[in-house]
């Protein structure tokens, strides 16, 4: 019988999946798994369509509030709010004792962070990893970033933004001599005009020429006169979408900016004016590159030398409205989307990690500014979203299509989007009711609140937290008359509630994951089309002028669901399921590797329990 038992193990051990060769994770902020079934701004994106048809594609339930920071930590720990520390983008801080309820920590940083992330838990079982704008790789300390191990952390969010998106016209711009370049500046059909400018701690020159015939059509721009230059051509605005096109194709190379070279810029030439002097450039944002890495400056200087500056995200250059402002801004998105996409691609090439964990910002911050405009009928803005979808898509493309066989690609999100057309001020009933005093700002008073919000959850200000008020034992007292009071608001316009959940139990906070010794005591859903507003301005409900997109509310709201799309040697064995939650991401990574998940992970892998 022993032969035959060990050809029965064998044959097991011959079927059951090796752990896959690499895993590449990309996160998609915002992108809702109804805009990815059901919305046709995802139509075009054949390279997500690809890997959705060799894998498998699932709603997810993400953090609660569905905001980014949580929802990504969530994502990289295995745990929710409660445990990992981190409850929402802004949060109350721990341990009550030292901090009022009032006082907020940044959820994007790793100050405060109590649960292992997926990366360290690779990385500390001998798995090269690497984390690429995953919140929260920085500050880089001993929580995320532990010496000594096979990792990689880079991070251009939480860094030093040394300036922002601007937006120059010749107002901007002060004249000055041209004679100065070196090596002297090529000539031009037309008069060359010369400007300089300073901003924040940057400061560069311009020069305006003609070289395609007697109409000013380019701008060579510096940082010194006698250094690197770049050179931006005026060209007309992109009018269709990137399906075939490269991405930000009109933006000139990167520029190095910076004391010691921190960052790179670009720059776009809308227009080089009639006579030079209407001048319209783009300058993109500059944000200080952080890395951690045995390879020390000698990557970051590759970083920044082979792929060029990170730009974040684009910023409204101009109403929406307005559809030079709109396209300009969608060439912006572009650039920022191209960008971080060659970061990611960059490290899978070159850090070669067997995992790596990486972020790109968009559709989030398209969709905040268009999606409540597309959903009121307006076509431009449905286009500009399928714009920044199709430009995601091409973004990733050649990252996607060079997995290898054995490698498992698992692209995710943090939360959905909903339109959003009226907001709710939700301080003014609660300081009607005696739960809330403003102070002289126009905030909450910390000594006479008797609770304040988080986004669409809240903390009762009782006495264990600094300077609290409420006695522990009414903290239930507390929360029945706020429930009471917000659940009974009514529209006046619809005389609908505006109010449709209102969680607040044991287990409701276990399955949502916002309790924890610094976690809310409640959390509110507004009713579709409803978005929480922390202000005393009135009146209570306020129609906004213009419709935006917006999420924080309940996690398993169908258009707040994020996605999970893997494929794969073991993705393959999926059935699929509805249960799927953020917090089994990090299990199912760590068995796709063959190691165990992260210390504190409170998820499973999903493909363990089928």
């Amino acid at each position: 019988m022993k032969p035959l038992l060990s050809l029965a193990v064998l044959l097991c051990v011959a079927v059951r999946p090796a752990p896959a060769q690499r895993v590449l994770l990309i996160s998609l902020d915002g992108f809702a798994y109804q805009a990815l079934t059901q919305d046709e701004a995802t139509r075009d994106m054949p390279a997500l369509r690809a890997l959705m048809a060799r894998g498998v594609a699932l709603p997810m339930q993400p953090a609660f509030p569905s905001t980014t920071a949580n929802g990504h930590i969530a994502l990289a720990t295995g745990a929710w709010g409660g445990v990992n520390g981190k409850h929402a983008n802004s949060h109350p801080l721990a341990p009550r004792s030292a901090h009022t309820s009032f006082e907020r920590g940044n959820g994007f940083r790793a100050e405060g962070l109590t649960a292992e992330p997926l990366w360290v838990a690779a990385a500390r079982q001998g798995v090269r990893a690497a984390a690429v704008n995953f919140v929260p790789t920085y500050p880089f300390l001993p929580v995320n970033a532990p010496g000594g191990l096979p990792l990689t952390l880079i991070n251009q969010y939480q860094t030093r933004r040394i300036a922002p998106n601007r937006l120059l016209t010749g107002r901007d711009l002060t004249p000055e001599p041209c004679e100065h370049w070196q090596p002297p500046l090529e000539p031009s059909r037309a008069p060359r005009r010369c400007y300089t400018w300073s901003e924040a701690a940057l400061a560069f020159h311009l020069a305006v020429g003609a070289a395609r015939g007697g109409s000013y059509d380019h701008a060579d721009i510096a940082v010194e006169r006698g250094g690197a230059r770049v050179r931006a051509w005026a060209e007309p605005l992109e009018s269709s979408l990137p399906t075939e096109r490269p991405l930000a194709r009109h933006f000139s190379g990167g520029l190095s900016v910076g004391q010691h070279g921190e960052a790179v810029v670009y720059f776009r030439l809308f227009d080089a004016g009639g006579g030079g002097g209407s001048v319209a450039l783009l300058r993109s944002a500059a944000e200080e590159l952080a890395v951690f890495d045995e390879r020390g400056e000698t990557m970051r200087r590759r970083i920044l030398d082979e792929v060029g500056g990170m730009v974040g995200n684009g910023s409204a250059l101009g109403s929406p409205l307005d559809d030079v402002a709109l396209r300009r801004t969608l060439e912006l998105d572009e650039l920022a989307i191209r960008q971080q996409a060659r970061l990611q691609e960059w490290v899978w090439r070159n850090a070669a990690p067997r995992l790596q964990m990486g972020y790109l910002s968009y559709p989030d911050h398209s969709d905040h500014a268009w999606l409540g405009l597309a959903s009121m009928g307006g076509v431009q803005f449905q286009r500009a979203r399928a714009w920044i979808y199709t430009a995601i898509d091409r973004a990733l493309a050649p990252l996607l299509s060079g997995l290898a066989p054995d490698d498992t690609a698992v692209l995710v999100s943090d939360h959905g989007m909903g339109p959003v057309t009226k907001h709710v001020h939700v301080y003014l009933p609660l300081e009607r009711v005696g739960l809330v005093a403003r102070d002289s700002g126009g905030k909450p008073h910390p000594a006479r609140s008797k609770l304040s919000m988080i986004y669409n959850c809240a903390v009762v200000n009782t006495l264990d937290w600094k300077g609290g008020i409420v006695p522990v034992g009414e903290r239930e007292a507390v929360i029945t008359v706020a429930r009471r009071t917000l659940e009974s608001l009514l529209d006046p316009e619809t005389g609908q509630r505006v109010i449709q959940g209102f969680y607040t139990s044991v287990e409701e906070k276990r399955q949502l994951g916002f309790g924890g010794p610094a976690g809310a005591d409640f959390c509110l859903d507004p009713a579709p089309g409803y978005y929480l507003n922390h202000s005393f301005d009135g009146p209570v409900v306020r129609r906004l002028d213009t419709p935006t997109g917006q999420h924080g509310g309940y996690p398993l709201r169908t258009e707040l669901r994020s996605i999970f799309v893997t494929a794969g040697p073991r993705a393959r064995l999926w059935k699929g399921g509805p249960g799927l939650r953020a917090i089994d991401v990090a299990p199912y990574i760590a068995g796709l590797l063959g190691i165990a998940p992260p210390a504190q992970a409170g998820g499973g892998d999903p493909l363990q329990s089928q």
